[in-house]
């Protein structure tokens, strides 16, 4: 009964992506031998056996997340981290990854049929992602387990019943949500044992949004960090027009570019911070309490003529918003953009020379350039199975990969061999120092298997929690402290720090998921806030941006949008730390 109800439930609301979804055969693994699902000597482990013995079993997972899937090893089993793994507790894993045309659609079509093996791991960084729909009608059917029963005895896991040490979305939407009654089905990844979102750490300080080049920076002698408002930005593109500066093709270049990836209406939010009056997902609250779209606001003209100036002139590029991948990764390494929308210290184009530096960032609409952070947040979810045998049993195993023995493990390989201990904290051995400076990650994942950071086997570096890997081996990330493959990254974060503003709370769509709202959410999610600014932005007139944009207004109203925005204001006045709004 289950299984039909979640398939009735998919085929509302996603047939569109399953039709066009297309698993191919049983997708990669990392174990190629068959399935052992049961234990063999749960608690009756030999004396020989470690403290940390769990059981003789093979535990299946299933990973819908791209990044596991893609560095994999060829056998898990085989690596040096996975057969000490199994020496202290006897465990091996099958690890398993289907590609499609996204993972959420492939976690759907397999919730859906039921295929499900002992463990699923997925993206989830908040409830408002496209997954947690289809995860919480799987944990509503009662498809996975019920671990709140083994929590209060974990090592690592422990912690989750802690007052405050969720965040609050983690802990009322995601695993302890009223519905359950005390159960627990699914369990966030990636928290954070200290909530350190307010410390800017230059070590593994991650800084996005516009970038320039050093070489124009120099020839027009600015200090890029002074470039703080919309009129700057204005004056400085203008500059580089008039600069008649060339690309490495003798081409014009453009003076602002898309962003590294590919044309997106999501660089606005570095490109338009000034305007970004809808702080929370296109919401914020007026200073007299109301709670508003930002559509509804002057905001929305003010960023769309801003951009149509920036069009009309030449100052940016016409595909800033549609151009592919491939094309806007090779403007910018060609240098026909003189400003990358968005790029990042870790990005390759950065860290390998010196020829790009940050640019601002602009200060938002309050005058303040502080980045926001809503404190403690996570990177995944993962959820046992229903169908699986002791599942007890497997708990345990990820509550050791998340104890600092086994975080220890899981980051830096073995002792001796890739690390070596200076001062009670882990060093990198030169030879493994070296593997990771020269992004040697075949030999990394496949003879090693550990994550480094996410740099080689993400698996076993997404699948912990409660982390503070500054306090407990002394550097942010593995070889943080002495890699040189990114010593320009932390250069550049140490030369432009910033500043944080920690705004509690959730980003609005995320209360979209409550069951009062659900007439609403099936309307809001047709609408698309940033698609109707772009058609606006290449309109031929003035008056057609004033009807593209009534128009929106006219179809957030029918989609329910005043009852939802009630319901925000609700929330809001009754606990301050529910929704991410501020004002100025």
């Amino acid at each position: 009964m289950r299984k039909k109800l979640f398939k009735r439930f998919v085929s509302v609301t996603m047939a569109a992506a399953l039709i066009a979804i297309s698993l191919t055969g049983c997708g990669k693994t990392g174990e190629k031998t068959s399935n052992q699902t049961g234990s063999t000597d749960t608690k009756e482990a030999a004396s020989d056996k470690p403290d940390t013995w769990i059981a003789d079993r093979t535990i299946t997972v299933q990973a819908y997340v791209d990044d596991i899937g893609y560095s994999l090893p060829k056998d898990i089993n085989n690596t040096a981290v996975m057969k000490e793994l199994t020496k202290r507790t006897g465990i091996k894993l099958d690890v398993q990854y289907s590609p499609g045309d996204s993972d959420a659609t492939v976690m759907a079509s397999q919730l859906a049929a039921g295929t499900i093996p002992d463990v699923i791991v997925s993206y989830l960084d908040n409830s408002t992602r496209p997954e947690f729909p289809l995860l919480l009608k799987a944990a509503q059917e009662e498809m996975f387990v019920d671990v709140a029963p083994f929590l209060k005895n974990a090592k690592a896991y422990n912690h989750y019943i802690e007052d405050g040490y969720l965040p609050s979305d983690a802990y009322k939407n995601i695993t302890f949500r009223d519905e359950f009654k005390g159960a627990a089905y699914l369990l966030p990844l990636s928290i954070a044992r200290v909530d350190r979102s307010s410390e800017y750490n230059p070590q593994d300080a991650y800084l996005g949004g516009m970038y320039i080049q050093k070489a124009i920076v120099d020839k027009l002698g600015i200090d890029p960090t002074k470039i703080n408002t919309q009129d700057q930005l204005y004056d400085l593109l203008v500059k580089i027009k008039q600069g008649g500066f060339k690309d490495d093709n003798g081409n014009d270049v453009y003076p602002l570019g898309p962003k590294f990836w590919g044309g997106s209406a999501d660089a606005l939010k570095y490109v338009t911070t000034g305007y970004n009056w809808g702080v929370s997902e296109g919401y914020n609250i007026t200073e007299d309490g109301t709670v508003k779209h930002e559509a509804e606001t002057d905001y929305v003209y003010d960023k769309i003529n801003y951009v149509r100036k920036l069009l009309a002139e030449g100052l940016m590029n016409p595909e800033f918003f549609t151009m592919d991948a491939t094309r806007a990764g090779e403007v910018s390494k060609t240098h026909n953009s003189a400003i990358i929308a968005d790029v990042h210290n870790y990005q390759d184009i950065v860290y390998q020379s010196d020829e790009w530096v940050p640019l601002g960032p602009l200060n938002d609409f309050t005058g303040n350039n502080a980045e926001i952070r809503s404190g403690k947040g996570q990177n995944g979810v993962w959820a046992i199975s229903s169908e699986a045998k002791n599942p007890e049993e497997i708990f345990k195993f990820f509550d050791y990969l998340s104890t600092k023995e086994g975080q220890l493990l899981c980051q830096y390989g073995i002792e001796g061999e890739n690390y070596t201990m200076v001062d009670g904290k882990p060093v990198l051995t030169e030879d493994t120092l070296q593997k990771l400076n020269d992004g040697d990650t075949d030999y990394l994942i496949n003879n090693v298997g550990a994550s480094f950071g996410l740099s080689a086997c993400v698996f076993f570096g997404f699948m912990l929690t409660d982390l503070d890997p500054v306090s407990d081996f002394g550097e942010s990330r593995p070889g943080a402290s002495s890699s040189t493959t990114y010593k320009r990254s932390i250069e550049i974060a140490t030369q432009y720090p910033h500043t944080y503003k920690v705004v509690p709370g959730l980003n609005a769509p995320a209360y979209l998921s409550a069951d009062s709202m659900a007439d609403v959410k099936s309307q809001m999610d047709l609408l698309n806030y940033k698609e109707m600014l772009v058609q606006a932005m290449f309109a031929s007139t003035d008056d057609e941006v004033k009807k593209i944009v009534e128009s929106f207004r006219e179809q957030l109203k029918a989609a329910g949008n005043d009852k939802f925005e009630d319901y925000l204001k609700q929330l809001y006045d009754e606990d301050k730390s529910t929704v991410n709004f501020y004002v100025k």
